[in-house]
C-alpha cells in the first residue's frame, strides 16, 4: 500500500470523475425493470391511440418514423398508412408461440418481438409472420425486433421471412418519443405523463452502461491508487469499530454486541448491553462519520427494546435529575411504536483529534452527558420489577 503522502499527491493531481447515479424508477423499485411482458404491457398501453393517457398517436408516430428510416422503409411504405389498429399482447400464433405485441388493422400489421436479455434465435419469426393475416400485401406488414442492444441480422436470418424484419432498440424508440413528447404533453393526463417519463427513464437505465468510458479509463489507469484508497477507507472504518469496542471495555459494565457481519447494521452501529436486562442497551451509531454526503456525526442512545416497551409510562416513576430529564423521554420514545426506542439520545460531531482516540471520547460523553446515570436508573428500575 502506498504511503499517505503518495495517496495525497494522487488526490491533489487528479480530478476524480463524478459518477452520476441512475434515477430510480417505479419498475426498478418493484424489481421488474427488465421483464419483457411488463415492458410490453406498458408499450401497449401507450400505443393505444384512444387510451386515457391522452398522448394520442405519439408512440405509433415515433415507431413509424423509425420504420421509414430503416433499410426496408421504402419497401414497407404502405405500413405508414396504418390506422384504427388494435394492440394485442401475447398474441397466440398458429405454431403455439406468442407475439409480444401486435399492432393490426384490416390492411396493415406491425409484429413486435420485444427482447431485453433473451436471444432472438429462440423465436420462430416465420411462425409469427405466417400467423398474422391481413387483407393487404406483404408490403403492408412488417416485423420489428425491439431489443435492448442492436441485433445483427445474422441472429435471425435463418428465418425465411427475415428480410421483412428490422431491428430497433428500445433506446432509439424512446429517444424519438422524447423528441415529440412536448407537443403532446398539454393534452396528456398528468398522472400518465409521470408514468411515461418514468417508463422512459427505466428504458434509459437499462440501455446505458453503469460506468462511462471516462470512468472505466480512469479506474484502470489509476487502479493501484484507487484500491489503496479503498483499503485506506476500510482501515478507517475498522479503526472506528475497534475504538467503539474499546469504549465498551473502558466502561466495564456492559456486554458488547456486534450485528451480523456484512449486515446493514454491521457498518452502522454497535451495542453495549446491560448484563441484568437484555432489553436495555447503549447503541453507538457511527455510520455517518465516514460518509462525505452526511454531516460526519455520530449519536449515542439509551435504547429499550422488546418487553421493556410494553408499558412506556412506567418509567415516569423514576426520579431523574433536571439534567437527565432534558434527555429522557425523547421524541423517538414518545412518538414511535417500533420494537425498539431511544429513551435518551445525544448527537456528536467529534474532531479529528477526538476520532483518533474515539474510545476515550465515547466513554467520556456517556459518563459526563448523563447518559450513564440515566442508563443505571433504568437498569435498577427494570431489575426491581422482576
Amino acid at each position: 500500500m502506498k504511503n499517505l503522502q503518495e495517496l495525497q499527491n494522487f488526490l491533489d493531481q487528479h480530478e476524480i470523475p463524478k459518477s452520476k447515479k441512475r434515477p430510480k424508477t417505479f419498475l426498478g423499485i418493484a424489481k421488474q425493470p427488465h421483464y419483457e411482458n411488463v415492458l410490453s404491457n406498458m408499450y401497449a398501453f401507450f400505443f393505444r391511440v384512444k387510451e386515457i393517457h391522452g398522448y394520442r398517436d405519439l408512440f405509433i408516430k415515433s415507431l413509424l418514423e423509425l420504420i421509414k428510416e430503416s433499410l426496408i422503409g421504402d419497401e414497407k411504405e404502405s405500413v405508414q398508412n396504418i390506422e384504427n389498429f388494435k394492440v394485442t399482447t401475447e398474441y397466440l400464433t398458429a405454431g403455439g408461440g406468442r407475439i409480444d405485441m401486435l399492432l393490426q388493422s384490416d390492411y396493415h400489421a406491425i409484429i413486435i418481438e420485444n427482447k431485453v436479455h433473451h436471444h432472438i434465435k429462440e423465436n420462430d419469426l416465420d411462425d409469427y409472420w405466417d400467423s398474422v393475416i391481413i387483407d393487404g400485401s406483404s408490403k403492408c406488414k412488417i416485423g420489428v425486433v425491439l431489443s435492448l442492444l442492436p441485433v445483427p441480422t445474422s441472429e435471425y436470418n435463418h428465418n425465411k421471412m427475415a428480410s421483412h424484419y428490422i431491428n430497433i432498440t428500445h433506446l432509439q424508440l424512446v429517444t424519438r418519443i422524447q423528441r415529440y413528447i412536448g407537443i403532446y404533453t398539454l393534452d396528456a393526463q398528468p398522472k400518465y405523463h409521470i408514468f411515461l417519463i418514468d417508463f422512459i427513464q427505466n428504458i434509459i437505465n437499462m440501455s446505458t452502461p453503469m460506468a462511462t468510458f471516462k470512468e472505466v479509463d480512469f479506474y484502470f489507469k489509476n487502479q493501484e491508487h484507487i484500491n489503496d484508497l479503498i483499503s485506506f477507507k476500510y482501515r478507517m472504518r475498522q479503526h472506528i469499530i475497534a475504538e467503539v469496542e474499546k469504549a465498551n471495555t473502558m466502561l466495564g459494565d456492559f456486554e458488547f454486541y456486534a450485528p451480523r457481519a456484512n449486515s446493514t447494521n454491521d457498518k452502522r452501529a454497535r451495542y453495549f448491553v446491560s448484563p441484568r436486562n437484555k432489553d436495555l442497551m447503549f447503541v453507538v451509531v457511527f455510520a455517518n462519520l465516514l460518509d462525505e454526503k452526511k454531516d460526519k456525526s455520530m449519536h449515542i442512545a439509551v435504547e429499550l427494546v422488546g418487553s421493556a416497551l410494553k408499558d412506556r409510562e412506567q418509567y415516569r416513576n423514576i426520579a431523574f435529575s433536571k439534567e437527565e430529564n432534558e434527555l429522557a423521554y425523547c421524541d423517538n420514545f414518545r412518538t414511535t411504536n417500533y420494537s425498539w426506542a431511544h429513551f435518551a439520545v445525544k448527537h456528536y460531531h467529534p474532531t479529528k483529534e477526538q476520532l483518533t482516540n474515539l474510545a476515550q471520547y465515547i466513554s467520556e460523553r456517556i459518563k459526563e452527558d448523563h447518559l450513564l446515570s440515566i442508563f443505571h436508573k433504568l437498569d435498577n428500575y427494570l431489575t426491581s420489577k422482576k
